[in-house]
């Protein structure tokens, strides 16, 4: 979107006193007829409402930016792609808030995630607590890493790559982004998607809902009559 606002030709279009609706009505059918300097005028018009919109219900003022930009393509995609009539403010209004909203649900489910434990820290700390002389205990210990190895060949190559640098290497989110040239947003939706695939396959191998193993309790014998 940046590359559709950054160079306005003020003269081409001259400030409009007219009633905001016609105005947009008259930009939108300069646009359809091939008239990139009239988006770049509704994109002026609207930039501000739609941004601060966004940050209503996104606070980061990043996301919100971002959200902005894809309202944006959104209507351009809609003004090329439909000849009909359209309340540029009102649909503005409407995309922005559902896709804000998105982003915070999405934004809500992540932050959840990843406050709870990763399976793989889980499985690890229960690794840790077994003691090496017990044959059951080592037995058990061998058995979860052969299960953690089948889990990790099963998963895709960009999910094993950011659970090794996360879980592994202890690397942050920025280290993790440069490493893997992704955005620091991207790397929390790609660990959150690894993470929650690595419970799948980890619970379809165990056939059981991922947990911490227990030590089993001894059976009680009955009291001597």
């Amino acid at each position: 979107m940046s590359a559709l606002a950054s160079s306005p030709r003020h003269g081409d279009w001259p400030d409009h006193d007219g009633e905001p609706a016609d105005v947009d009505a008259a930009l939108v059918s300069a646009f359809r007829t091939g008239d990139v300097v009239a988006f770049e005028t509704l994109y002026r018009d609207h930039h501000r409402y739609v941004e601060m919109l966004a940050r209503r219900i996104i606070i980061d003022p990043h996301r919100a930016e971002d959200i902005t930009q894809e309202a944006f393509l959104r209507l351009a995609r809609q003004l090329l792609s439909h000849d009909g009539e359209i309340r540029v403010r009102a649909w503005l209004h409407r995309t922005t808030t559902n896709l804000a909203i998105d982003e915070h649900r999405r934004l809500r489910t992540m932050q959840h995630y990843q406050e709870q434990a990763s399976p793989a820290e889980e499985l690890q700390r229960a690794l840790e607590g077994y003691h090496e002389g017990h044959p059951e205990r080592a037995a058990e210990r061998r058995e979860i890493r052969l299960l953690i190895v089948r889990v990790i060949e099963h998963l895709p190559e960009r999910y094993r790559r950011i659970l090794a640098l996360r879980e592994l290497e202890g690397m942050d989110y920025p280290h993790i982004a440069a490493r893997m040239g992704l955005s620091i947003s991207a790397v929390e939706s790609l660990l959150f998607r690894a993470r929650r695939r690595f419970t799948e396959v980890y619970d379809e191998f165990a056939e059981e809902p991922l947990r911490i193993p227990r030590r089993r309790r001894r059976r009680e014998l009955p009291p001597a009559v």
